[in-house]
């Protein structure tokens, strides 16, 4: 076991470290970076790795100081941080959440594909039928649908070079059929690219789309997890767990670079052994992992 010992390097270096691994979390759950390479959280966790690294070397070496017998005795005079035990309980949490959410990355092809779209002006639009193109047909309501007619119109597109008349098969209109001159659809396409075909339904995902999703479902049991872990540790225990000790701190230190690693397929965009999203999957798990570690064994 290492006598505790301290410097204002170790303070630096850790709290770097824990600010760092927090600002990419924070960046990764925020969207910054849309889709692969995940620039923003990458440098991020790769400054929280150089930090971490820094930090082992500080401790090693304020903890040679301390064992030196020409030295002055080791006293621990910092007061015990009551914010520490939030930081550990919530930052697993939301470390997990993270880590968690990043499974759901849209693929790089279909990122760059949705950004050229959206600066052709690409979205849904109300058009009017120009004539119909086949006889409707009409659709019964359920109990979870309500009644439609689909039919294959003429639409007219105001397309920014000039309207052009466009047909669209299948368009779907509810209770009443679609009437010639008179009846507007929504239909998606861009305005100043017209090359892009005309659809009915051409949503397309982007990580806003997930994040609300996580918002409402998510966030919720995040913030509870966050609030049970931090309930659950002892101010004393996190404040001895910054003093270093090898046998602690590198296997934590381990795992957590473990699951950087393992998130790496989906943030740079590649697979290993025909995944990338499995390896994210598994990523989730070790922020837990290490903070169980250090509760057992700190």
């Amino acid at each position: 076991m290492y006598t505790p010992g301290g410097s204002a390097a170790t303070s630096f270096t850790g709290w770097g470290t824990v600010l760092s691994a927090g600002a990419a979390v924070l960046v990764s759950l925020a969207g910054v970076s849309p889709y692969p390479p995940l620039v923003a959280p990458l440098v991020l966790a790769g400054l929280a790795v150089a930090f971490a690294a820094a930090w082992v070397v500080a401790s090693y070496r304020a903890t040679a100081r301390s064992r030196d017998p020409l030295a002055k005795p080791y006293r621990e005079s910092r007061r015990r941080n009551r914010a520490l035990r939030y930081v550990f309980g919530f930052g697993v949490a939301v470390a997990t959440a993270a880590a968690f959410m990043t499974v759901f990355t849209i693929d790089s092809g279909y990122g760059r594909e949705t950004e050229r779209l959206e600066r052709a002006g690409y979205d849904e639009y109300e058009v009017p039928v120009v004539r119909l193109a086949g006889d409707p047909v009409f659709h019964e309501g359920d109990d979870d649908h309500d009644p439609y007619y689909t039919t294959d119109l003429v639409l007219r597109i105001p397309y920014a070079s000039g309207p052009r008349d466009v047909t669209v098969r299948g368009m779907y209109t509810r209770f009443k059929a679609p009437v010639a001159g008179r009846t507007k659809v929504g239909a998606y396409f861009a305005p100043r690219d017209p090359e892009v075909p005309v659809v009915e339904n051409g949503r397309r995902d982007t990580p806003w789309s997930y994040l609300i999703v996580f918002a409402f479902w998510g966030a919720p049991w995040t913030l509870i997890a966050g609030g049970i872990l931090a309930g659950s540790i002892d101010t004393d225990d996190v404040h001895w767990l910054r003093r270093f000790e090898p046998e602690v701190h590198l296997p934590a230190l381990g795992i957590l670079l473990l699951g950087l690693v393992l998130l790496l397929p989906v943030a740079l965009g590649f697979e290993v052994a025909g995944h990338d999203r499995l390896p994210a999957l598994l990523a989730a798990l070790t922020p837990a992992l290490a903070f169980t570690w250090l509760v057992k064994r700190g």
